[in-house]
């Protein structure tokens, strides 16, 4: 409920703040002649956003208040009648309301002005003069009310600073008429303006009491005002860091001096030393807090200064800590990989058995003294040949044994058994072992790679970003003309890349001119990277990059095997960065549901180790391993390829994937075999080749299904080029069916044909 309050009252203050400048405008007028600044007003708050009705009431009062008469009436009744026609016209078309057309319809607005002046050749050029000067005038208030709502009293640049000084002459002016008994409003006004200016800039108070002192004299082109006035900032200059007492005693002086003593105005009265004493007051009335704050935020550096120092600032403390933490996890991929325990050698694996047996078999024999201690050597020799062989074969029976040593030893039919059940034992361990080897490898192996991804993106961020302010003005101007709300514009460059931030009303965001106004603005091709929702009401934040060199479609056919309950071939088409694609074929060993839960389970591992950033030779080394260590029954062959749209070139890895084919425009290229398939070997070695694409060419991967096929490599190239077919999915087509026609419409094998096609972007 209070909060509600504080709204109430903040909307009421809000409203008669602009009642009061439509008045003080309204007053104002050139060579007591024209008077055309009032509509101006009304015409930029609604430019602004401001709620129209409240607008349109509180400009048709301040009329009243200048003159209640029918003529008066009139004007200001079609003046807000017109525009609210042509305002609701355009909301009903859903047709931008750009800031040409503004001006257009407040020339049209002024149709009852010209009936009732245009009475002669000399009423008709006061109404053009009318209206040139009204239209000149609302043009730099729109602008300087759009720099006020888009940048808060600072940063204006040079177009925004004159229209800024021109609206200040004119408020000036038309300030300058309202005296109350010889107190002028204006020199109070410009006395609390330049002791809060004296604090901001200076330059920009001294500026500012010229301005002032000049739109006063517009009226009556006397410039007393203008000597009384920079005689105040000169004098707020000198005293500024001084006691305020003196402060005071000076401007007092200053008054008195140049109005009796100079006599600069026509007719100096001594209640100007109290407008001096009154403006003075009220300025040590605001409390300090608010008045530093204020001061402070507008008097802060220069915007894309300030976000580029704080931007590279934390670019470089986000580069030190991602680098302290890829330290952490390359020395935990280090202590995982030491603690691999690894098997025993042969040598003494046999020596290790060979003890074992005679610890436990031969202990308690009546011929050990014979054996172990007379025959040793000869009798050592001969169990190790015999585990050595046990080994090999897996499992011993005593037809293994050599007749020598089964003539020796009394205690054979013992020791066979044991033996067998030692090296079972030690396949059990070693199998144990391995899983375990495996299991910290693969962590070694992640952590080493996860230390890799945080090193290349701190590479990426230890970047000097440099904020691009000359364009962000151009860009807002076309955006506003084009009738697309945009509160904030942000333009920075990263080494040669360029980024577009907007903060753009929902309404806005999928404008299709929205795209080609940032591109004809930056003269180069960008293009959407994302738009996310702000936590400004109704707003986007929207994020547009330079648009890479090529673009990507893609087209995939597949047909089961025939009597097969599903298919083991998997494809994945996926974007990994704003400028790289991954795709893949999987295989799955076989057909049916097996097949297809092996190509699935290998395609998500692999998709979801690219997302999180890993490189190609982590992402196939963790995906083999985790396919070893699940199961003896993953076995699947991938197509795999990442695709960098900025430069066309590609690595494309094949890991017992059937050969592939790159089509250009005049030639077809053979892209050779892999290697075995993923989850038999726990070290692989994967096929990769890497090639630089053009504009037209077509990568087209297949599964063995569709090889066997052709049953020649020679005859399936040649087919392939003597295709003249563009479109990727219906060239996948065609291969395809050509395929199943060759097997007589009844597929040995699950065929699946993957076509990427590489295009160059259009300005």
């Amino acid at each position: 409920m209070e909060a509600k309050k504080k709204e109430i009252i903040k909307f009421v203050v809000k409203y008669l703040a602009f009642f009061f400048m439509m008045v003080v405008l309204n007053s104002a007028s050139l060579n007591n002649n024209l008077q055309p600044f009032g509509f101006a007003m009304f015409f930029a708050l609604v430019w602004c956003n401001q709620n129209i009705y409240c607008v349109a009431i509180t400009y048709f009062l301040s009329c009243l208040v200048m003159g209640f008469n029918e003529v008066n009436i009139i004007c200001s009744a079609s003046t807000i009648l017109i525009f609210l026609f042509c305002y609701f016209l355009h909301y009903k078309l859903k047709k931008p309301l750009n800031i040409w057309l503004i001006l257009v319809y407040s020339f049209l607005s002024q149709i009852a002005f010209m009936y009732f002046n245009i009475d002669s050749l000399d009423g008709l050029f006061y109404c053009l003069a009318y209206l040139a000067v009204g239209i000149i005038f609302l043009l730099a208030t729109l602008i300087f009310f759009q720099a006020v709502i888009r940048k808060k009293l600072k940063n204006f640049i040079l177009d925004e600073n004159v229209c800024a000084f021109v609206f200040l002459a004119i408020f000036s002016l038309g300030l300058s008429t309202f005296e109350f008994f010889y107190i002028n409003l204006l020199s109070i006004f410009a006395l609390l303006l330049l002791l809060f200016l004296r604090k901001v800039s200076k330059s920009t108070m001294l500026l500012s009491a010229i301005v002032m002192g000049l739109g006063a004299s517009l009226n009556a082109f006397y410039t007393g005002l203008l000597f009384v006035f920079a005689s105040y900032a000169i004098i707020i200059w000198i005293f500024a860091d001084k006691n305020p007492i003196f402060l005071i005693l000076g401007l007092l002086f200053i008054d008195l001096f140049v109005g009796l003593y100079l006599q600069v105005l026509p007719v100096y009265h001594y209640q100007s030393l109290i407008a001096v004493l009154i403006g003075c007051g009220i300025f040590m009335l605001i409390p300090k807090r608010q008045l530093n704050d204020i001061i402070s935020y507008i008097s802060s550096n220069d915007k894309s200064n300030l976000v580029e120092n704080i931007m590279n600032v934390s670019t470089k403390k986000l580069n030190r800590r991602l680098l302290e933490v890829a330290e952490i996890f390359s020395e935990l991929q280090n202590q995982f990989r030491a603690m691999s325990k690894g098997n025993l050698s042969e040598e003494e694996l046999v020596d290790t058995i060979s003890q074992e047996i005679v610890q436990k078999n031969c202990q308690n024999c009546k011929e050990q003294n014979r054996c172990l201690r007379l025959n040793n050597r000869e009798t050592m020799q001969n169990i190790k040949n015999l585990v050595f062989m046990g080994l090999k074969k897996g499992k011993l029976t005593l037809m293994d044994v050599e007749e020598r040593f089964s003539k020796n030893c009394i205690k054979l039919n013992a020791l066979i058994p044991y033996l067998n059940e030692l090296i079972l034992e030690y396949k059990k361990y070693e199998n144990s072992v391995n899983r375990a080897d495996t299991s910290r490898n693969i962590v070694a192996r992640s952590f080493g790679g996860v230390s890799g991804v945080l090193e290349e993106l701190a590479d990426e961020i230890n970047v000097k970003i440099k904020v691009d302010s000359n364009y962000e003005r151009e860009l807002m101007d076309e955006l506003t003309c084009e009738g697309i709300q945009c509160k904030e514009v942000l333009i920075y460059q990263k080494e040669y890349n360029t980024t577009v931030a907007l903060l753009v009303k929902n309404d806005n965001l999928y404008k299709s001119k929205l795209n080609k106004i940032v591109s004809s603005v930056l003269d180069m091709n960008m293009y959407l990277i994302s738009a996310t929702t702000s936590d400004f009401p109704n707003y986007s934040s929207v994020i547009f990059g330079v648009a890479p060199k090529f673009d990507v479609i893609y087209g995939v056919a597949s047909r089961t095997k025939y009597n097969s309950s599903a298919s083991g071939d998997t494809h994945s088409f996926l974007k990994i960065d704003n400028d790289k694609f991954l795709f893949a074929l999987c295989d799955g060993m076989g057909s049916g549901d097996n097949a297809k839960r092996a190509s699935t389970i290998s395609i998500g591992i692999i998709e979801n180790l690219y997302k999180a950033g890993f490189n190609s030779e982590t992402v196939i080394d963790c995906a083999n391993n985790l396919l070893t260590m699940a199961s003896n029954d993953i076995f699947t062959a991938i197509d795999l390829g990442v695709l960098d749209l900025k430069n066309g070139g590609c690595d494309i890895i094949k890991i017992g994937a059937p050969l592939g084919f790159i089509k250009h425009k005049e030639s077809t290229e053979i892209i050779d075999a892999g290697a075995l398939p993923l989850g038999i070997l726990d070290e692989l070695k994967p096929s990769v080749s890497k090639y630089v694409l053009s504009h037209g060419d077509n990568i087209i991967l297949m599964t063995d299904g569709v090889l066997d096929a052709f049953n020649d490599e020679e005859l399936l190239k040649n087919h392939i080029n003597n295709l003249e077919i563009i479109n990727p999915q219906t060239l996948a087509e065609n291969i395809l069916n050509e395929a199943v026609h060759l097997n007589n419409e009844a597929p040995n094998d699950d065929m699946t044909v993957f076509v990427i096609r590489i295009l160059e972007r259009k300005g």
